[in-house]
């Protein structure tokens, strides 16, 4: 009898890894997007972008009870089904896919803070500018002293 539960167990591990791969590789897929319209700096389309990658953030935390809750409920067959080859593939593959999911992650941080960096600069140069033109500007209205002996 508990060979069957190990089996049932481990098919069920077998099942929620499949949908844990599934769903970090449709994030690994937002995420180079956004890379590419990041790069292409098509900030309107990053919007929809940031706001399913919200949604996937959620779905993170689900991704994170799922697992320990089953080995909460059998906690003496989770060991034996987990070491089962399967899993263990599954398992090196989403560790794979995270961490490739993880390095997207900080290269886009990365470019937008250049990014942010960038356009603060140019935003400074501008303020510079503008306190310039406002200088030159209240100079060439000031009074004119005109020489009366020429």
């Amino acid at each position: 009898m508990q060979y069957n539960e190990i089996t049932l167990l481990e098919r069920d591990l077998m099942s929620s890894l499949k949908e844990e791969y599934s769903f970090y590789q449709s994030l690994y897929i937002l995420l180079d997007r956004q890379r590419d319209l990041i790069r292409i700096e098509k900030d309107g389309k990053l919007l929809d972008l940031f706001a399913e990658i919200e949604r996937c953030h959620q779905r993170l935390k689900k991704s994170e009870e799922r697992i320990p809750l089953m080995r909460v409920k059998n906690p003496k067959l989770f060991p034996l089904a987990a070491s089962a080859p399967g899993v263990r593939k599954l398992v090196t593959g989403i560790t794979t896919l995270v961490s490739k999911n993880i390095k997207i992650v900080r290269e886009n941080e990365e470019y937008l803070r250049s990014r942010h960096g960038r356009v603060r600069s140019e935003l400074d140069g501008l303020q510079n500018s503008g306190k310039i033109m406002a200088y030159l500007q209240d100079r060439s209205d000031s009074s004119l002293f005109i020489d009366s002996s020429s």
